[in-house]
C-alpha cells in the first residue's frame, strides 16, 4: 500500500508541475519574445521485488523551453539586416530632401535664374537695376550652396549623435546580458528552470542585432559568448565590454570633420573601431556619414569650385561699367578713383576645391559696387555685351567631368545618384521587412503559445491530478480496511 500510495503521490506531483507549467504559458501568451514551456517526464527507477520488476511512479525529468536555435539565429541576422537597410533609408531620405527641386527653389533652379539675370544685363548692360538684380540672384546662389553644405554637416552631425545614443543603447544591454548569464549558471548550478532568462538573454541579444551582427556561442567553459562581427567579444559570461564613442578632431576623425563621432572600446581610444561594424544600424549611420554624405559634400565642393572659377575667368576679362578716364596717349589706367577697372573677380577666388561651397561668396569689390560688375570686354564701350553674355552661356558648357558634362548635368546627375541610392535602401528594406515578418511566423509557430492547445492540456492534466488522487485515496482506503482487519 506504501508503494501504491507514493506512485499516486508521484503522479499528482507531476501532473501539479504540468497544470502550473500550462497556466505560465497561458499567462505569457502575449509576452513578446516568450517561448512556451513543456515538461518532460520520465518514469521513477523500477524496483525488483519477488522475481518481479515493478514499477515506483514517475519524476520531472525536466522543464524545457520549446526553442530552435537555427531560427533564432535566422532571426537574428534578418533583424540585422532589416536594421541596416531600414535605418540606411531614413538617413538618406533625410539627404534627399536637402536637393528636392519639386516643392523647393533648389540650387539647379537657383543656377537658371544667375545666368539668366546675365542674360538680362546683356540686354540692358547699362541698367543699374539689372545689375543689382545680378548680385542678388549671385547671392541667391552663394546662400543655396552654403544651405546645402551647412545642412549636410547637420546631417552628419546628427548622425554623430545617433552613434553616441547607440553606444550607450549596446552597453546597457551588454551590460543585462552579462548580468543574465550570471543568474542563469547560478540557477542551473542548484537545479532551478532558467526558461524565463533564457527567453530573456535571447530578446536582449535580438535587441543587440539591431545594432550590428551578432555571432553567439558557448565556450569550452560553459560560458555563453556574444561576438560582434568583425569587431571582437563584447559579453562573456558574467563579463562584458564596453563602448566608448567620443567626439575627434578633425584630423583624428574618419570622415574628416571636426567633432565626428568616433567609438572605440573602453581604455584603448588609440584604436577606433567606428568602421568595422557589420550590418545593422550602426554600419548604415557609419556608411551614410563616411561615404553617402562625404561623397555628397565633395561634388557640391567640386561644382562650386568650377563655377566660381569660370565665371570669375571671364569677369575678370570684362572692364568695369562706368567711366574710365583715359590719359593723353588715349590709354586706360588699370586703376581708377574707385579701383581696379579690370582683372576683377566676380567671386572670391577659391583657394581648394575642398570647403569651396562654404566658404564661397561675392568678391569685395562687387558687393561693394554694383558697376564693378563687368559687361564690356573693352573699356567706356556703352552697349558693349560680350561678358555679360559669356557668362551666360557657361550654362551650356561643359566645364565637369573633364569636359563631358555642364553644371547642370554634374548637378543633376549628383542628385540622381543620391535618389537612386535612396529607393534602393527603400526596396531593400521593404523586402527585408517581409522576410523579418515570416521568419517571426516561423518562430512563433515553434516556440508561440497556443491557447486552444494549452487549454487541452490543462483538462489533461487536470484529469491526471484527479485519477492520481483517486490512487491515492484506493491506497488510503485498502490501508484502512487492514487496519480495521485487526480491530
Amino acid at each position: 500500500m506504501a508503494d501504491l500510495l507514493n506512485i499516486g503521490k508521484t503522479g499528482l506531483m507531476a501532473s501539479k508541475k504540468s497544470l502550473e507549467t500550462t497556466g505560465h504559458n497561458i499567462a505569457n501568451s502575449s509576452t513578446e519574445g516568450f517561448s512556451r514551456q513543456r515538461v518532460n517526464q520520465t518514469t521513477n527507477p523500477p524496483v525488483v521485488r519477488y522475481g518481479n520488476i515493478e514499477g515506483t511512479g514517475t519524476r520531472i525529468r525536466s522543464i524545457e523551453r520549446v526553442h530552435d536555435e537555427n531560427i533564432e539565429r535566422r532571426l537574428g541576422k534578418t533583424i540585422t539586416d532589416n536594421s541596416l537597410y531600414s535605418e540606411t533609408a531614413t538617413q538618406l531620405t533625410q539627404v534627399e530632401n536637402i536637393f528636392n527641386e519639386i516643392e523647393n527653389d533648389g540650387l539647379n533652379k537657383v543656377l537658371n535664374k544667375f545666368y539668366n539675370s546675365f542674360r538680362e544685363l546683356g540686354n540692358q548692360p547699362e541698367n543699374e537695376t539689372i545689375r543689382s538684380i545680378v548680385r542678388d540672384q549671385a547671392n541667391l546662389v552663394v546662400k543655396d550652396f552654403k544651405r546645402i553644405n551647412g545642412t549636410l554637416d547637420s546631417l552628419s552631425h546628427g548622425i554623430d549623435n545617433r552613434i553616441k545614443s547607440q553606444v550607450i543603447d549596446i552597453n546597457q544591454i551588454t551590460k543585462s546580458l552579462a548580468d543574465l548569464n550570471k543568474k542563469i549558471a547560478y540557477l542551473e548550478a542548484v537545479g532551478d528552470q532558467t526558461g524565463d532568462l533564457r527567453d530573456q538573454r535571447d530578446a536582449r541579444v535580438r535587441d543587440l542585432s539591431e545594432s550590428f551582427k551578432v555571432k553567439t556561442y558557448v565556450d569550452g567553459k560553459g560560458s555563453f559568448v556574444v561576438n560582434a562581427v568583425g569587431i571582437g567579444t563584447l559579453v562573456s559570461g558574467g563579463h562584458h565590454q564596453e563602448l566608448v564613442a567620443s567626439s575627434m578632431s578633425k584630423e583624428d576623425s574618419s570622415n574628416d570633420m571636426a567633432g565626428s563621432s568616433e567609438i572605440y572600446f573602453e581604455g584603448k581610444p588609440g584604436r577606433p573601431i567606428t568602421d568595422k561594424f557589420k550590418g545593422g544600424k550602426l554600419s548604415a549611420l557609419v556608411t551614410v556619414r563616411n561615404q553617402s554624405i562625404y561623397e555628397l559634400k565633395s561634388r557640391v565642393d567640386s561644382i562650386a569650385h568650377e563655377f566660381m572659377n569660370t565665371t570669375n575667368a571671364i569677369h575678370r576679362r570684362g572692364f568695369v561699367g562706368r567711366q574710365i578716364p583715359v590719359d593723353a596717349e588715349g590709354l586706360t589706367p588699370l586703376y581708377d578713383a574707385k579701383g581696379p577697372v579690370t582683372g576683377i573677380n566676380f567671386f572670391r577666388e577659391p583657394t581648394s576645391v575642398k570647403g569651396a561651397a562654404e566658404n564661397m561668396m561675392l568678391s569685395d569689390e562687387v558687393r561693394s559696387d554694383l558697376s564693378n560688375i563687368a559687361t564690356s570686354l573693352k573699356p567706356n564701350s556703352a552697349g558693349d555685351n560680350r561678358i555679360a553674355i559669356a557668362i551666360s552661356k557657361l550654362q551650356h558648357e561643359r566645364v565637369m567631368e573633364g569636359g563631358t558634362a555642364t553644371l547642370e548635368e554634374s548637378y543633376l546627375q549628383t542628385i540622381g545618384n543620391i535618389g537612386l541610392e535612396t529607393s534602393k535602401a527603400r526596396i531593400d528594406a521593404e523586402q527585408s521587412s517581409g522576410i523579418l515578418a515570416q521568419i517571426k511566423g516561423v518562430k512563433e509557430r515553434i516556440s508561440g503559445v497556443s491557447i486552444d492547445e494549452e487549454t487541452s492540456n490543462m483538462v489533461r492534466y487536470q484529469h491526471a491530478y484527479e485519477a492520481s488522487a483517486k490512487v491515492m485515496q484506493a491506497a488510503d482506503e485498502m490501508f484502512s480496511t487492514v487496519l480495521n482487519i485487526k480491530r
